[in-house]
């Protein structure tokens, strides 16, 4: 049975210790070799296994050939070569202010030229004693150049999104980063890795040199496991899982691709399976959400209680998708970029790729409807109860009146805080998480050749088509579904297809009105827009 380890970061722990190595180390050669460069950036997910991969290039750089016996990068390196390595884990370095921050930056470097035997003048201002350890380490080298590997680089940051000092962390990264460019000359190789990417007016603004192989062909599989990864390297614990659930390996495989895979950083690439969940799914023997295990990222909790996600965006640029401002953070980029979504399909537009989004997998929607629902509506299951019931019993019994009924029970329990700035998206976003939230089918903004269409809910029956107003009738909803003929999109899908048009009122925060018609089968309803 093969050994796997979830919570182990060191690459020569996991070598040494004989646990399963997913070998990935091609992939790495093609950034560490030089031949297309000498300063990457990538950006993923929590828990890709990006702390891995930084201890698994230091471990290269500094010649640990016995680490490597067997993997695909030992006959392509060369082992006579070794360079001083600088790894700098920005994980730690989390503080309440910038002053905070600084001194527990300056404490790191501190450790880390101590560990080199360097005596580092200490520096009120961290990137001028980073300046003196990267000379330093360049100094101890034969070629007069140093390797610097810095994991988690936007962690200082992220927990200051969306306040008042947001703008002092990032301007004292971008000072402390932009030591890098200078002192570019010293470095052999760099690699900084995170969640986040931020905008080039941002803390990257002077860091023009890196590679940004965040959504590189090259590197699209390098976090995560593709099908061919799992099917070679946990054979064992496949068979193990399938025992346990009375399965055939097949169908054990099939039920991890259907929890713990869709992930996907390139648009024509493979898919990758998240290597922690699966991890867990193997310890444990068992599939379950083991995403909601770990914390979830408080800075994006933070955002969505002000911010609800906006269905229109779920289409998206290619730049939008990959940067931000951390002064004004895209609620969409941020759920992309810290694994939430993921891209489903792209097509070219005037030369532009826009790309769309849409959950990886089961354990992360079931992660999102349970953790991040109730930020974005307020609503807790714990008093959703015999509404939820209500709901999900009337929209399978076809009972549109009782299932408006039962959303006004929800909407009473939405506090006033998160409804004091009302639109039409977040009455959206409220009943899309419900339907989520109850287990039913339903899409927002779907696209039509006429339109958009607000929501979409599907049970095996029925098909319900839903336009929001809010401050306005119920009547100007129907015609517009009537109107853009949004049913003619459903027409030969054999379910029965019901318009729903709903007001709610800013001022009674809830459903006012609403307008019910079916849609004739074989039929088309058009009004007078």
């Amino acid at each position: 049975m093969e050994k796997v380890a979830t919570d182990i970061y060191s690459f020569a722990e996991l070598r040494n210790e004989g646990f399963t190595y997913v070998d990935k180390t091609h992939e790495l050669y093609a950034m560490a070799s030089g031949d297309v460069g000498k300063q990457f950036f990538i950006a993923r997910p929590r828990r890709f296994g990006k702390s891995l991969a930084v201890s698994t290039l230091k471990a290269l750089f500094e010649g640990r050939r016995e680490l490597f016996k067997g993997l695909a990068i030992e006959p392509l390196w060369d082992w006579s070569k070794r360079w001083p390595v600088l790894h700098l884990d920005m994980g730690s370095m989390q503080a309440r202010d910038v002053d905070e921050f600084r001194e527990l930056l300056v404490r790191q470097l501190e450790r880390r030229a101590s560990e080199f035997g360097i005596e580092c003048p200490k520096a009120d201002i961290p990137s001028e004693m980073f300046t003196s350890l990267i000379d330093a380490l360049a100094a101890k080298s034969p070629d007069g150049r140093m390797v610097l590997l810095v994991d988690e680089y936007d962690k200082p940051l992220l927990g200051h999104l969306m306040k008042p000092d947001v703008t002092d962390f990032r301007d004292e990264l971008k000072a402390f980063y932009s030591v890098i460019k200078t002192l570019e000359a010293r470095q052999r190789f760099t690699f900084i890795t995170g969640v986040s990417k931020f905008s080039k007016v941002s803390i990257f603004s002077d860091l023009n040199n890196l590679n940004d192989w965040t959504m590189d062909a090259t590197v699209a599989t390098l976090f995560g496991y593709t099908h061919e990864d799992v099917l070679k390297y946990f054979q064992g614990r496949i068979h193990a899982l399938a025992e346990a659930h009375g399965l055939a390996d097949e169908e054990a495989f099939a039920e991890i691709v259907k929890w713990y895979d869709g992930y996907k950083f390139h648009p024509a690439a493979q898919p990758v399976i998240n290597p922690v969940s699966l991890g867990l799914c193997f310890q444990k023997n068992d599939f379950a959400n083991y995403w909601s295990q770990t914390a979830l990222p408080t800075f994006l909790v933070d955002i969505l209680r002000k911010k609800p996600l906006d269905f229109s965006s779920i289409d998206i640029s290619e730049s939008e998708l990959g940067n931000y401002e951390p002064t004004n953070p895209r609620d969409t980029t941020l759920l992309y970029q810290t694994g939430y979504l993921t891209i489903s399909g792209f097509r070219n537009i005037g030369g532009s790729r826009l790309y769309s989004l849409d959950f990886p997998n089961r354990e992360v929607r079931e992660s999102f409807l349970h953790d991040l629902a109730p930020v974005y509506s307020g609503l807790r299951e714990d008093i959703a109860g015999s509404a939820q019931i209500a709901a999900i019993t009337a929209l399978y019994d076809h009972d549109v009146p009782k299932f408006l009924k039962a959303l006004r029970t929800f909407f009473s329990n939405i506090p006033y805080s998160l409804t004091d700035r009302q639109n039409e998206q977040m009455w959206q976003t409220v009943v899309y998480v419900i339907l989520r939230l109850i287990g039913v089918s339903a899409e927002g903004e779907v696209q039509t050749n006429e339109g958009r269409i607000d929501l979409v809910a599907k049970t095996p029956g029925d098909i319900y088509i839903v336009e929001f107003k809010l401050d306005r009738p119920a009547a100007e909803a129907m015609e517009q579904i009537k109107g853009r003929d949004y049913a003619g999109k459903y027409a030969l899908d054999g379910r029965r297809v019901t318009l729903v048009g709903i007001s709610f009122s800013s001022e009674k925060r809830t459903i006012v009105e609403e307008l019910v018609e079916e849609f004739p089968q074989g039929g088309k309803v058009r009004g007078g827009m």
